[in-house]
């Protein structure tokens, strides 16, 4: 009896970025003001859980949400992989990924190594839209590897190395690359 598996399609590229250290120090005092805010509640008012009512529930509700969205927002967010298997490009982003785009080789027309300006051209870092509807996906920097889709679409993945991405992504597009 023969029995069939799925072998994982072999990663020719991988590339892991953090967003700058900014952000996560904008999301650390976030957290330091949720949590002294809270400390300051509790201290001045007593448990409001527990001297009462709705006011009470909602102020320690808000508190919560305050101290657990920056984190999630980490865990979520706030780290880019990109891999090149021979079949496709894949970009996620968190350590437990919230948003991730995978592309089909055969769907991509063009590939550029670019230098763009992240805040003029499209509002920053992150999942974003440029204003001519090109999608952005970018932790840091301010190089990247525009691909052009067969759809006429354009999507901008940011890199530390744009021309290792665009090699990779060439070579899986040469046959039997």
């Amino acid at each position: 009896m023969a029995v069939a598996t799925l072998n994982p399609l072999a990663v020719v590229y991988r590339e892991e970025q953090n967003f700058d250290w900014r952000v996560y120090l904008l999301v650390a005092l976030s957290e330091a003001l949720a949590g002294s805010t809270l400390g300051w509640i509790y201290q001045s008012k007593g448990n409001p859980l527990l001297g009462g009512g709705l006011a009470g529930l909602a102020i320690s509700l808000g508190a919560l949400a305050a101290i657990a969205l920056p984190m999630l927002l980490v865990v979520g967010l706030l780290r880019m992989t990109t891999e090149v298997t021979p079949t496709d490009v894949r970009i996620w982003f968190g350590w437990i990924p919230t948003y991730r785009r995978f592309v089909g080789i055969g769907m991509i027309r063009k590939i550029e190594v670019v230098s763009f300006r992240p805040i003029a051209d499209h509002g920053g870092w992150g999942i974003r839209s440029g204003r001519d509807g090109e999608r952005v996906l970018d932790a840091r920097g301010n190089r990247g590897v525009r691909l052009e889709l067969s759809d006429g679409s354009k999507l901008l993945i940011g890199s530390q190395k744009p021309e290792a991405l665009a090699r990779a992504i060439e070579a899986a597009l040469r046959p039997g690359g």
